[in-house]
C-alpha cells in the first residue's frame, strides 16, 4: 500500500510541474498573441511555434484552458482600459518593452530587416534624417535605398495617421509612435 501511495506521490508531483510549466506558458503566449493585432505586433517564429504547442497542451487540460481564456480576458480588458483613457500608445510601448523576447513592434521588425539590406551610410543618413543623429555623405548609389527608406517611413506614417482617424486615437501620438519605432530600429 506504501508503494503504491509513493507511486501515486510522484505522478501527482510530475502532473504539479508539468501543470506548472503549461501555465507559466499560458501567462507568457497568451497576452502577446492576444495584442498582437491591436498593439502592432510582430511575433517571433520561436514564439509562434510554442505558443501553437501550447494551445494544443491546453485543449487537454481544462485547467490551463480556464487560464488562458482567463488571461486573455485580463489582457484585451487592460488594454481596452487603456485605450478608451487615451494611452493605447503608453500601453503598447510598454507591453512590447516588457515582451521584447517574444516579439517586436511590426515595424521596428520591418524597418531592421531592411536596415540589414542597406549599407552604412545609408543607415547613417537615415538617423540623420529622421534622427537627428551626426551627417553623412551618400554616393549616387545609395540615394536609391535612401529614398525607398523613407517612402516606407512616409507610408507607415500615413497609415498610423489613417488607423488614429479611423479608431479615435491621438494622431498625434500615433505617428510619434512610428518615427520612435524606427529610431529604434536604426540606432
Amino acid at each position: 500500500m506504501k508503494h503504491c501511495l509513493a507511486a501515486f506521490a510522484i505522478v501527482v508531483a510530475a502532473a504539479a510541474h508539468a501543470n506548472d510549466a503549461l501555465e507559466a506558458k499560458v501567462r507568457a503566449y497568451v497576452p502577446v498573441v492576444s495584442l498582437a493585432k491591436v498593439c502592432d505586433l510582430r511575433i517571433n517564429d520561436a514564439t509562434s511555434g510554442d505558443h501553437r504547442a501550447m494551445l494544443e497542451a491546453v485543449k487537454s487540460d481544462p485547467n490551463a484552458n480556464k487560464l488562458a481564456y482567463r488571461v486573455h480576458y485580463e489582457t484585451q480588458t487592460a488594454y481596452i482600459k487603456a485605450r478608451d483613457g487615451g494611452q493605447r500608445v503608453a500601453f503598447c510601448k510598454d507591453f512590447i518593452a516588457a515582451n521584447s523576447q517574444y516579439a517586436k513592434a511590426r515595424f521596428t521588425a520591418v524597418v531592421e530587416d531592411h536596415m540589414s539590406d542597406v549599407s552604412t551610410s545609408v543607415q547613417k543618413a537615415i538617423a540623420h534624417n529622421v534622427c537627428g543623429a551626426p551627417p553623412v555623405k551618400l554616393s549616387k548609389a545609395d540615394w536609391k535605398p535612401y529614398a525607398q527608406i523613407k517612402k516606407m517611413l512616409q507610408i507607415e506614417h500615413k497609415l498610423a495617421k489613417e488607423n488614429a482617424e479611423t479608431h479615435g486615437w491621438n494622431v498625434t501620438e500615433e505617428t510619434t509612435a512610428v518615427t520612435e519605432q524606427f529610431c529604434a530600429a536604426v540606432r
